[in-house]
């Protein structure tokens, strides 16, 4: 039997045009904030595709950019961003210069211009059960699943990270599934993913998932992006994995067309929770 393969890119278009009609409906042009420190060019590839998407669907994403700063100015650059009402999200692009917490910046933004959902209070509400703004890859992960109809089942994430495996945790079990989480410490990952319906792997090394860690039922969600040859890879070995798996996301085209998107679904839900509170 061919594998499965499952694309975002399909899923990601039908959430632009959802949230086109959401625009319309909320009468503005909702407003996202990108800040930059320093000149990391693949922050600056990911803060251009942003603008760009944004332009698409009808948001503006502005960009701003220090080559230099100190905390106590950027805090107070946050302060003047969370009190305009005319911005409805903020976000600091990653990775921040040595000497900078990213999460103790991010604590600063309200929970409402969170789009990024890594403050303490989107990530607490995720893990009461009452979502507000989530971080855009696992609801990326989530969508594909939803998407294509695996629910419930039993999932295995490789991750526990802020960003990725602990909050796609809490939202799994939010939704009713069976999770498993597993780390660089864990012993024998193979028996968990050789028992899991779905792998959810992102580890940040490319093809780290081997045919010989899954079963030929399985559903492997690819979250990594590596560049290996001036190619985009990801952390399953798909030549391998593709031919003893059900169905498998690719890289590029899986995950990362539904992350992007997400983040504005984040600002266009935030812009219309500003204006209820108006």
């Amino acid at each position: 039997m061919a594998v499965r393969i499952l694309s975002g890119e399909e899923i990601a278009e039908k959430k632009a045009n959802d949230l086109r009609a959401k625009i319309e409906k909320l009468g503005l042009e909702p407003s996202l904030k990108l800040i930059q420190l320093g000149n990391d060019e693949a922050a600056s590839i990911y803060a251009r595709a942003k603008i760009r998407r944004g332009k698409k669907i009808g948001i503006k994403v502005d960009l701003e950019r220090y080559d230099e700063i100190s905390a106590s100015d950027l805090l107070r650059r946050i302060k003047e961003i969370a009190d305009d009402p005319t911005i409805n999200g903020l976000m600091i692009e990653n990775p921040l210069p040595k000497g900078f917490d990213y999460y103790e910046i991010v604590k600063e933004i309200p929970y409402y211009k969170d789009v990024d959902a890594l403050s303490p209070y989107n990530q607490g509400l995720i893990a009461l059960n009452r979502e507000f703004l989530v971080p855009a890859t696992p609801r990326a992960v989530i969508d594909i699943l939803d998407h294509y109809g695996y629910h419930e089942t039993t999932v295995t994430i490789i991750n526990r990270s802020p960003v990725v495996g602990r909050p796609l945790s809490m939202m799994l079990l939010n939704r009713n599934y069976t999770v498993s989480v597993c780390h660089s410490k864990t012993p024998n990952i193979t028996a968990y993913t050789k028992n899991a319906k779905v792998v959810v792997v992102a580890v940040g090394r490319p093809g780290f998932l081997k045919s010989s860690m899954v079963s030929d039922d399985s559903v492997v969600v690819d979250v990594g992006i590596n560049y290996v040859n001036d190619r985009v890879v990801g952390d399953a070995d798909f030549e391998d994995v593709s031919k003893h798996v059900e169905a498998v996301t690719p890289v590029p085209g899986g995950v990362g067309p539904i992350t992007a998107t997400n983040i504005l679904e984040n600002v266009v839900r935030a812009a219309e929770f500003q204006k209820l509170m108006k």
